[in-house]
């Protein structure tokens, strides 16, 4: 059976602000980084690392009589289906069925058998059959729940294995399923506890390691999921989704070498996971190398045309390097894929604004805002974007929604408090732009000081100013901001 888990990375992108030149400086937008985060469950991909369907008991063996009694043809089924051969198994099977419509673990079978051939409402009809027959069979059960996982139904799969545990406290592959399907439900301590579960039962089960490694990461617990990681490749060195998991987690704990190392090693024993490639070009994007960066994006949509976050995570790198066009063309792909994706809504309007288009760039601003009320920087995206049409007080008005949405965001203070200078409110300029200040961990920002000073000036406190000024002028110099400092000393000429 094939189950769906798999570990993705988000783009790592910037923030791109406007810069109108309103004759005094202007605070650019900070980088917007984000951190690589697991998949959603929809998207998980758990290809060769799905628990193993208990396998029937059989019932007593019967000599095989001349044309095959109902146990013969039953027997015979069991062995072609151990050995792969799945057309003579189901004709078994069948025939097993027609001479003994009551043999439970017959129609148990051949629900396997279309399951695994992607059959699933015939694999139902013949699994509810078995239990029909059986109530109590845990392996029916089981077999059942993993068809309504594979087919989205998470709660009936649930409840199924939820009873094949009442029955076989034992099945560790009830465990496992029950586990994702926790994970799906943002219910991860719940998830950690089944797989750890599984893991007591049989401590030497790679699948378990790998499983409880993913929940862990969605927990932030990226130590113990390398310690998982690492023990699912002592038991068994061919897990290719294992070494994305450590690399992942390498990656969140700084530990970039090791990263890519395991991502190299995802990548070399099977040139096909294409989240292998995603979550490598993060890595190189952090080491300073986007080109890299860009030849794993490519490779990863090559292999998975509908790779949402490989289109996302090129656009960024794109937007980036100045391929404005390009940014957007991925950007828009990303909401074809995904049309309620607000982050894809806000970077393709930072393309379009970066690009001198801030109309189109506000309409797709609103649109990410439409999809997320809180999405504090959107609305400061937007602010920014009103302001270079000449809207302060909508640029002022989106940068109080920022603020309410997230009270610590400096840059909304130090965009606000330059977009109140422009609209004479020195006071309310004055307190915005002490406040980034003061609230700042590193104030390096010239520009912060040199606005300071100018509503300084206007306030009348001309000391005050000056030495805004000449602090201002003292970081551009040590900045190499040569425009800047000239810019600075000409309005200390003025004091």
């Amino acid at each position: 059976m094939k189950l769906r888990y798999a570990i993705l990375l988000l783009g790592l992108g910037l923030m791109i602000g406007a810069t109108p030149g309103r004759g005094y400086a202007q605070t650019p937008a900070e980088p917007e980084l984000m951190e690589p985060e697991v998949a959603e469950p929809e998207d998980l991909d758990l290809e060769g690392l799905e628990p193993a369907p208990a396998e029937p008991e059989m019932p007593e063996t019967e000599a095989a009589e001349p044309g095959l009694s109902a146990i013969g043809a039953y027997n015979l089924g069991v062995e072609r289906y151990n050995s792969g051969d799945y057309t003579a198994a189901l004709e078994a099977f069948d025939t097993a069925i027609a001479k003994d419509p009551g043999l439970a673990n017959a129609y148990l079978y051949r629900g396997l058998i279309y399951s695994e051939q992607g059959d699933y409402d015939r694999a139902l009809i013949d699994l509810n059959q078995a239990l029909s027959l059986d109530p109590s069979n845990a392996n029916a059960l089981f077999a059942r729940g993993s068809v309504y996982y594979r087919q989205g139904e998470s709660s009936q799969a649930q409840a199924d294995f939820n009873a094949a545990l009442e029955l076989n406290p034992d099945s560790v592959g009830a465990y496992l399923y029950r586990g994702l399907i926790d994970t799906q439900q943002g219910r991860h301590d719940l998830a950690i506890e089944d797989f750890s579960t599984a893991i007591e039962l049989t401590p030497d089960n790679p699948t378990a390691y790998v499983l409880r490694g993913f929940a862990l990461e969605r927990v932030n617990n990226y130590t113990a999921a390398v310690a998982d990681f690492s023990r699912a490749i002592e038991l068994n060195g061919d897990l290719p989704r294992a070494y994305m998991g450590r690399g992942v987690s390498y990656y969140h704990l700084g530990l970039f070498d090791a990263a890519l190392s395991d991502l190299n090693e995802a990548v070399s024993r099977d040139p096909e996971l294409a989240r292998a490639y995603l979550n490598r070009s993060h890595v190189y994007f952090r080491q300073g190398r986007p080109s890299r960066a860009l030849e794993d994006l490519d490779r990863a949509i090559e292999l998975s045309p509908e790779l949402a976050e490989a289109y996302m995570s090129r656009g960024t790198i794109r937007a980036d390097q100045g391929n404005l066009r390009g940014a957007q063309q991925d950007f828009a792909r990303v909401l074809q894929l995904n049309p309620d994706s607000a982050m894809a809504y806000k970077q393709k309007g930072d393309a379009l604004l970066q690009a001198g288009d801030p109309t189109a760039a506000i309409a797709d601003y609103t649109e990410a805002l439409f999809l997320d009320p809180a999405y504090a920087a959107a609305f400061k995206a937007r602010g920014d974007a009103r302001l270079s049409t000449g809207d302060v007080f909508g640029a002022i008005d989106d940068y109080s929604q920022a603020l309410a949405a997230q009270p610590s965001y400096l840059e909304a203070y130090s965009a606000r408090g330059s977009a109140y200078l422009q609209v004479n409110q020195p006071q309310n300029a004055y307190q915005d732009l002490t406040q980034a200040i003061v609230s700042s961990s590193n104030s390096a920002d010239p520009r912060l000081f040199y606005n300071r000073g100018v509503v300084r000036a206007r306030l009348g406190d001309d000391a005050g100013a000056r030495r805004d000024f000449e602090q201002a002028a003292q970081l551009f110099l040590q900045q190499g901001e040569a425009a800047g400092y000239r810019q600075t000393l000409n309005q200390m000429s003025q004091l």
